[in-house]
């Protein structure tokens, strides 16, 4: 208990403190204010039509329409995509060819071009998907028109344009947020790096002060150092979470009270990797460095930008070590999904499994230090003598 409360003096130093508490809190109003539309609509697109006909005007009215595109300028010639699409003041340019109109009445095939600027592919999906659903939409109406003059029912002519309807419904992020994955990814990776670097700092912090030794003497005490840090911290995510979700639009539908289980545990898991991380450093000030390790492939393999379903194997099994891995399965699903943590036993059982390893870890650091101490005083007393 003695450590425990030596250890939460110093936790509850202005520098942790303040570094936990505010550094994701900034991030996370920052980017949460920055990305909270979700999604580009209304995106630039030019429109060249060769036609210039009463049906081509029509069908520039309902491309305008989509909520997704938004027309700025209309060309009766043909002008090269290179030259409209230069200085990225449009996305894409749709052409409407010469014809078009007639094609229409004769029941020719119109082939549009619709011309996108793939340097940004976050930035033209849903041009994409509004063209696709405008081009099928366009597709039943004429057929439908046709089947139609031919004395069918509008029942009947509908059943043979399009037999199938497929309803289509995104779940959990229907907006396809940035807040959801990009943010809360940013907020928790900063997090990670400032806690890792904390708790990483205990051991060679106590070597400097001359209290290592002291400190061995109870292990139950050395591992308890790393407790307050890991309640600080959760308690610092829970903040940011709540922040982003009033201010970003986060969708967190699970039981906050639940959720603070996990998290606590991934906090634990963190701060004790931390510990056994910089065991070894000589200062605090070489701990740094060593974090790298844990906070550039939880950035780069946790699902903080893409799903770790499109790595290989061998990098999916390294991805199952990290614990920021786990929690994201956390987030996602008592956050997103509303699932109760009765459903997430085995995942919950991995993080105890990790503190268990990792407890061990630190126990066997603990008797290398002890031998190595012993070692040294063994030289001291035969070089006195």
């Amino acid at each position: 208990m003695k450590s425990l409360l030596s250890e939460l003096k110093v936790a509850l130093s202005p520098k942790f403190v303040g570094a936990i508490l505010i550094a994701p809190l900034i991030v996370a109003a920052l980017f949460g204010y920055m990305f909270r539309s979700g999604q580009i609509n209304e995106a630039p697109i030019a429109v060249v039509d060769e036609d210039n006909s009463l049906y081509s005007r029509q069908f520039i009215d309902k491309v305008n329409a989509s909520q997704y595109m938004d027309v700025k300028a209309v060309f009766n010639e043909a002008v090269p995509p290179e030259t409209l699409l230069a200085n990225e003041k449009y996305m894409a340019v749709l052409y409407l060819p010469r014809g078009m109109e007639q094609m229409r009445y004769q029941g020719k095939s119109i082939n549009i071009g619709l011309m996108i600027d793939n340097s940004m592919p976050s930035a033209i999906g849903n041009i994409r998907s509004g063209m696709q659903e405008l081009i099928t939409i366009e597709n039943t109406s004429l057929s439908v028109g046709k089947l139609k003059v031919m004395g069918m029912s509008d029942e009947a002519a509908m059943g043979i344009a399009a037999p199938l309807s497929l309803q289509q419904r995104l779940l959990f992020n229907p907006t396809s947020d940035f807040i959801g994955f990009m943010v809360i990814g940013f907020v928790n990776v900063v997090a990670l790096g400032i806690t890792a670097i904390a708790s990483a700092s205990i051991v060679p912090r106590l070597r400097v002060e001359g209290q290592l030794q002291e400190a061995l003497r109870s292990p139950l005490g050395m591992w308890l150092r790393v407790v307050p840090y890991a309640v600080i911290s959760a308690c610092s995510l829970m903040l940011a979470f709540g922040l982003l979700k009033q201010l970003g639009g986060l969708r967190f539908a699970g039981s906050p009270l639940g959720f603070a289980v996990p998290l606590l545990l991934y906090t634990l898991t963190v701060t004790l990797t931390g510990m056994a991380v910089g065991w070894t450093a000589v200062d605090p000030s070489k701990v740094a460095l060593r974090t790298y390790a844990i906070v550039y492939p939880s950035f780069m393999l946790s699902g903080v930008q893409v799903t770790t379903m499109i790595f290989p194997g061998p990098i999916q099994a390294v991805s199952h070590v990290l614990p920021l891995t786990w929690l994201f399965k956390f987030i996602r699903g008592m956050g997103f999904r509303g699932g109760r943590l009765e459903a997430f036993m085995s995942e919950l059982g991995v993080f105890v499994l990790m503190i268990g390893v990792l407890s061990l870890a630190v126990g066997g650091l603990m008797l290398w230090e002890n031998r190595r101490a012993a070692v040294s005083s063994t030289k001291m007393g035969e070089i006195t003598a």
